[in-house]
């Protein structure tokens, strides 16, 4: 939908390239940061962003809390602004991918999976540490570098778009029902566990190829999470060791 007014403007220091990603809530651009001369992520969140979490004033302080992680396991936030009633964040450009695309092709081979999840895992920690929940974990969201080695992205966003849990069929505002603790899921109060769950399911993912819960709507797949036991990951496959059940 931006497309038309952004592609080859150039938006406070930075000149939009393409559109690189398009997700429920924001898209992506590759922008080149013209007084570095180095490209840069450009994430463009709604219009209706200003409306949503009252004030662009909210926007700009839950960005540079975030802007504020530095931890080798979360993508640098570089600066975020304004245009034309659109919040912008500028972030370091990943170019490896991302978990996501890795899960295209089925199951992440065991070893592959744990280095991941030992890499993102202290990442998850140090932003806890520091107060920051990040609300939206998922396989999207864990960026790979050309070595292969995963990044979280994102932290925050599901809090600045000013996120509801009793809305679960607004998809991709208010985190993501397949990845959802059960607490939040209900409207509770968070803390950092929420996250450690959500990374739990992305771990039962990646060793399966497929999620622990589905269902017809957003709001049914929520209803597992609340309601059902964690299934078994070995069930799925079969080449699994058990140690893997204990884990999860």
């Amino acid at each position: 939908p931006f497309d038309d007014v952004l592609s080859g403007k150039n938006i406070g220091g930075y000149q939009i390239q393409d559109e690189i990603g398009q997700g429920g809530m924001a898209t992506v651009y590759r922008a080149r940061q013209i007084s570095m001369d180095r490209d840069v992520a450009m994430k463009v969140l709604p219009v209706q962003l200003a409306n949503q979490s009252a004030t662009l004033e909210r926007f700009k302080q839950e960005a540079s809390i975030v802007a504020r992680l530095e931890h080798r396991a979360i993508v640098p936030v570089h600066d975020y602004g304004e245009y034309e009633k659109m919040p912008y964040i500028v972030m370091r450009f990943m170019d490896g991918g991302s978990v996501n695309d890795l899960l295209a092709d089925g199951a992440i081979p065991p070893l592959q999976a744990l280095k991941i999840i030992e890499q993102i895992a202290p990442g998850l920690d140090y932003a806890h540490r520091e107060g920051v929940l990040h609300r939206d974990l998922k396989p999207s969201n864990l960026l790979l570098d050309t070595n292969g080695d995963a990044y979280i992205t994102d932290f925050g966003i599901a809090r600045i778009l000013g996120s509801n849990p009793k809305h679960l069929t607004t998809t991709g505002v208010v985190g993501t029902p397949s990845y959802m603790s059960p607490e939040q899921a209900q409207g509770h109060d968070l803390d950092g566990r929420s996250d450690i769950y959500a990374l739990g399911v992305m771990a039962f993912e990646m060793l399966t190829g497929s999620r622990p819960f589905d269902g017809e709507t957003p709001y049914s797949v929520a209803v597992k999470h609340v309601t059902e036991a964690v299934p078994s990951a070995c069930a799925v496959n079969a080449a699994l060791p058990e140690a893997v059940e204990i884990v999860l």
